[in-house]
């Protein structure tokens, strides 16, 4: 499965979620495989990825990586609060994938990567989703986030009330 195949799948089960906090689901970049550390990579070549940008104006980012090393890390039973942006969307696709159950995929685990995440729990906060795809092919995507440019994020749950909805369930690829 290509990196664009997956991307899709995330974009169309974020769509989907119809979370009232998220105003806008878009892609970026024109990568065709994985962007890492230790990647040659030329010039022309970007990084791939779906952006996700909150009512706050901040936004993160989910997109194909290579990293050293992963470690599973279960889905926690709370959200981060909204201003760990990156750590709350890499749990949400998890979640919402545990939902969708898409058939371009066979397994999907939250994960901590090496040298990522807050000072005291850097290699243990979620910081991607690993994904096994139907064909057999393992693909990390990695989260990031960027900062509020108006306002600020809360500090608390602003939709503490959410529920996936059953339309992320129907959720087919080309469909959203």
């Amino acid at each position: 499965m290509r990196l664009t195949e997956v991307l899709d799948v995330i974009e169309g089960v974020l769509n989907a979620s119809e979370h009232p906090d998220i105003v806008q689901v878009d892609r970026y970049g024109d990568a065709t495989e994985p962007w890492g550390p230790n990647v040659q990579t030329s010039t022309s070549r970007s990084i791939s990825g779906v952006r996700v940008r909150y009512q706050s104006s901040a936004s993160a980012m989910i997109f194909g990586a290579v990293w050293p090393s992963e470690t599973p890390i279960p889905v926690p039973d709370e959200m981060p609060p909204p201003v760990r942006r990156a750590p709350r969307l890499a749990i949400f696709v998890v979640q919402l994938l545990d939902v969708a159950r898409p058939a371009e995929f066979r397994s999907w685990q939250l994960v901590a990567l090496s040298d990522l995440g807050p000072t005291d729990a850097r290699g243990s906060s979620p910081s991607g989703v690993s994904l096994v795809c139907a064909d057999g092919t393992k693909m990390l995507l990695r989260v990031s986030g960027a900062s509020v440019s108006t306002g600020a994020d809360p500090e608390t749950e602003p939709f503490p009330d959410y529920v996936i909805p059953d339309a992320v369930k129907s959720w087919q690829r080309g469909r959203v």
